[in-house]
């Protein structure tokens, strides 16, 4: 699996989990594995268990990035893309132009064209 694949593994543990707060990260992944014909990478487990474990620090960043938008506002697939992104610049020490770069494709892929410009906006306010 490569990166690349590992973090599109890492967004949809990050978007289930937002339904479904209150199950554990490793219930989560058991689930995946039993629904994905292959295997969850360590990286991408990393990733997910880095955003549940600062999900909080990672959401007030986002608070204040996102002017004029709430969390609640923003969407469940961009929500888990910024959150997935921000723990790899904060937290994970992956370069930040890779993060965003990963985020954008990421959003071009599972959101509509209107979600890349202002993941990129709250992106770069938390970088700033």
């Amino acid at each position: 699996m490569t990166r690349r694949e590992s973090r599109e593994a890492a967004l949809c543990l990050i978007y289930e989990q937002s339904f479904s707060p209150e199950i554990s990260t490793d219930e989560i992944i058991e689930k995946a594995k039993e629904i994905r014909e292959e295997k969850i990478s360590e990286f991408a487990k990393q990733l997910f268990n880095g955003v549940c474990e600062k999900k909080q620090n990672i959401d007030l960043r986002i608070t204040s990035s996102a002017e004029n938008w709430s969390i609640d506002r923003i969407s469940r697939v961009s929500l888990s893309i910024i959150r997935l992104a921000a723990y790899e610049i904060l937290y994970a020490g992956t370069e930040k132009q890779i993060a965003v770069n990963e985020a954008l494709e990421l959003a071009r892929k599972y959101d509509d064209e209107k979600s890349v410009s202002f993941i990129n906006g709250v992106l770069a306010g938390i970088i700033n």
